[in-house]
C-alpha cells in the first residue's frame, strides 16, 4: 500500500465516520427528549396533587426549568444540517467522459478530486458535529440537573413525609 493509498482509505473512513457522528447524535438527543418526556409527566403529576406539602412542589420549579433548557439544547442538536456528501457516481462518470486522457491519467485525476472533496466535506460536517456535541452536552446536563432535582424530590415524599 502507498502512501496515497493509505490517505486516501484514512480520508474516505473519515468522510464516512463524520456522518455516522452526526446520525449518532441525533439518537442520543432523541433518547435526552424521551427522558425530558418522563420528567415532565412526573413532575406535573407532582404539581398537580393535592396532598402534596409544598418543598416537592417547589422542587419543580427548578426541575421544570431545566427541562425547559434542556429541551431547547435538544432541538437545537436535532435542527436538521446541511451535511455534505459524496456526489452521484454518475457525477464522476460525466466528467471522466469529458477528459480525453488514457485510463491512469483518468484515475488520478479522479482519485486527488476524491480526496480534496473528501476533505473539504470532512472539515464542515466536523464543524456541523462540534455544535450538535455542544448542544447535547447542555441538554445532557441540564437533564441531569432535573433528574437529580426529581430524584431529591421524590426522596423527600417517600423518607421526609410520615402518613399518620
Amino acid at each position: 500500500m502507498t502512501t496515497k493509498e493509505f490517505l486516501a482509505e484514512r480520508t474516505r473512513e473519515r468522510d464516512r465516520f463524520e456522518l455516522e457522528l452526526g446520525d449518532a447524535f441525533d439518537v442520543k438527543a432523541s433518547i435526552v427528549l424521551l427522558i425530558l418526556t418522563f420528567l415532565g409527566t412526573i413532575s406535573a403529576t407532582m404539581l398537580t396533587a393535592e396532598k402534596l406539602t409544598a418543598i416537592p412542589k417547589l422542587a419543580q420549579i427548578p426541575m421544570i426549568a431545566s427541562i425547559v433548557i434542556s429541551g431547547i439544547f435538544c432541538v437545537a442538536c436535532l435542527w436538521p444540517k446541511d451535511y455534505l456528501f459524496d456526489d452521484l457516481p454518475e457525477t464522476y462518470a460525466n466528467w471522466l467522459a469529458d477528459l480525453g486522457e488514457s485510463d491512469s491519467e483518468r484515475l488520478e485525476g479522479i482519485t486527488s478530486l476524491s480526496l480534496e472533496l473528501a476533505n473539504s466535506r470532512i472539515s464542515r460536517n466536523h464543524a456541523l458535529n462540534k455544535t450538535k456535541a455542544w448542544s447535547l452536552n447542555g441538554a445532557f446536563w441540564f437533564m441531569s440537573i432535573a433528574l437529580f432535582v426529581e430524584l431529591g424530590a421524590i426522596a423527600y415524599i417517600a423518607f421526609a413525609i410520615r402518613p399518620f
